[in-house]
């Protein structure tokens, strides 16, 4: 229902593959769950994020260039280095280390279903704070996500 494939133009090959890197982030992030409950670990996520991050940070800039050499990228801009320090350094690290703790203390369908509250404050903050417009869809898409989370709640609850 989020997605509403009803609504959008099958013919921009941009939009077909913006669809199809959501489901494949959905089907890695799947993978990644699993992978978390399995590993042994030597380290606390907290420790091996810093030098994960780096690595990611160096990889990406690296794919930038190639992928876009005309890109928006603009290194003398201090916005530029203020944001990749913020994202590299802090909300990326904190955010990989709650998911992954989340992963690695919860039962997987608690787990997954408590990452919905993301998409459920993405659409929130859009609403609010960018005035998107709630259509049907979303509105149902929103209520189906929101009742998963409550029917996996309750079924703990019974437990």
């Amino acid at each position: 229902m989020l997605v509403d494939p009803l609504r959008f133009d099958w013919n921009d090959k941009a939009i077909i593959w913006g669809h199809v890197w959501l489901l494949l982030a959905g089907f890695t992030w799947a993978i990644a769950i699993v992978h978390i409950r399995r590993h042994r670990w030597k380290l606390t996520p907290l420790d091996a994020l810093p030098w994960q991050m780096s690595v990611a940070t160096v990889l990406l800039w690296i794919l930038a260039l190639l992928a876009e050499p005309a890109g928006y990228l603009e290194p003398g801009k201090s916005e530029l280095w203020m944001a990749l320090l913020y994202i590299g350094a802090f909300a990326g690290p904190i955010a990989t280390w709650a998911a992954v703790s989340v992963g690695r203390s919860l039962p997987p369908v608690i787990g997954s279903m408590s990452m919905l509250g993301v998409p459920l404050l993405s659409i929130a903050s859009s609403v609010v704070l960018l005035g998107e417009t709630v259509t049907a869809p979303l509105a149902i898409g929103t209520a189906l996500v929101i009742a998963g989370i409550a029917i996996v709640i309750l079924d703990r609850s019974r437990d």
